[in-house]
């Protein structure tokens, strides 16, 4: 086991602030579950060197990710990512999870592809959690950003908030017990199976996990991180845990201090997918990018590490 590591944020974007239809990003159609489901694909100009498949989070859609599949494309790399079937600002996990699969194995047979990297974000690690376990032999490596890896858990802090009047609280609250057809206590089997940190026996293929969650989440606890990565130690998934301290003032995301009205100067929160300028995204992508190229040494043990916008900060 590698021991505690500080590694600086640069604050410099990776790629460019999102733009709709950004390099050559088109839409994209396949059926899933007898219906159509929609997202945005962007393709190299070459032959292709691989396929990177990203889930994107709560209230996000798939083309709030078109500058990072335009920057993976730009690299050699067919690069997809799915709206999800449902509401906007609704939970569709399983639906979400079904249109991602639809869409790989229709690019793997379309490109012989024989494996495949796979990217999430906050509600996207749900969707990862039942993709993973559907298709064990397709992933082999997966960088996952602040994961929603509990369902009840994230179910428990909507419904603390709830009572004052937290928009974001209510409108989630309703919508996982809408995906799971009521409450944890109602529906326990259904939270699980969209729970990723309880899916992770059956993620027989996966080679290795790099995993990144900020200290001061106010969306998806620290903690669920950690859960995550304990799973994939069960399992003896070698995987790299990233706590991320600060980043770049003005963009701290939505922080747990956020709740106390003190949005602390540059203390990394929840990320905006589309904010390249956020630390979350900004350090989620620069491992991705670094991962697909060959230049991230993958983990053969369980690697700790500390990002902040400064060297010894901690």
């Amino acid at each position: 086991m590698r021991g505690l590591a500080f590694v600086a944020l640069l604050l410099l974007p990776l790629v460019p602030t999102h733009a709709s239809g950004a390099g050559g990003v088109q839409d994209y159609f396949v059926v899933a579950d007898g219906e159509s489901a929609h997202g945005r694909l962007a393709l190299p100009d070459g032959a292709p060197r691989g396929l990177v498949v990203l889930l994107h989070g709560y209230d996000h859609d798939a083309d709030d990710h078109d500058a990072h599949l335009a920057h993976l494309a730009a690299q050699g790399f067919v690069a997809v990512a799915m709206d999800y079937r449902g509401a906007h600002d609704g939970f569709p996990l399983l639906a979400g999870a079904h249109d991602t699969e639809a869409a790989t194995s229709d690019l793997m047979a379309r490109y012989r592809f024989a494996h495949a990297t796979l990217f999430s974000v906050s509600m996207g690690t749900a969707v990862a959690g039942i993709v993973l376990a559907d298709m064990p032999d397709v992933f082999d490596v997966w960088v996952d950003s602040e994961g929603l890896a509990m369902l009840h858990e994230t179910w428990a802090g909507a419904s603390a908030l709830s009572p004052s009047g937290n928009p974001t609280a209510v409108t989630a609250k309703a919508a996982i017990e809408a995906e799971c057809g009521g409450n944890p206590a109602q529906a326990p089997q259904a939270y699980a199976q969209r729970s990723a940190a309880l899916r992770a026996p059956e993620f027989r293929g996966l080679r290795a996990a790099i995993l990144i969650h900020d200290l001061n989440d106010g969306l998806v606890p620290h903690d669920q991180g950690r859960e995550m990565e304990a799973a994939l130690a069960a399992i003896g998934v070698p995987t790299d845990f990233y706590t991320v301290v600060r980043g770049e003032p003005g963009h701290e995301g939505t922080t747990l201090t956020g709740y106390a009205g003190q949005n602390v100067d540059g203390l990394a929160g929840h990320g905006t997918e589309d904010d390249d300028a956020q630390a979350m995204t900004q350090v989620a992508f620069r491992i991705l990018d670094d991962v697909v190229n060959g230049a991230y040494p993958l983990p053969t043990g369980h690697g700790q590490f500390v990002t902040d916008r400064d060297f010894g900060m901690l």
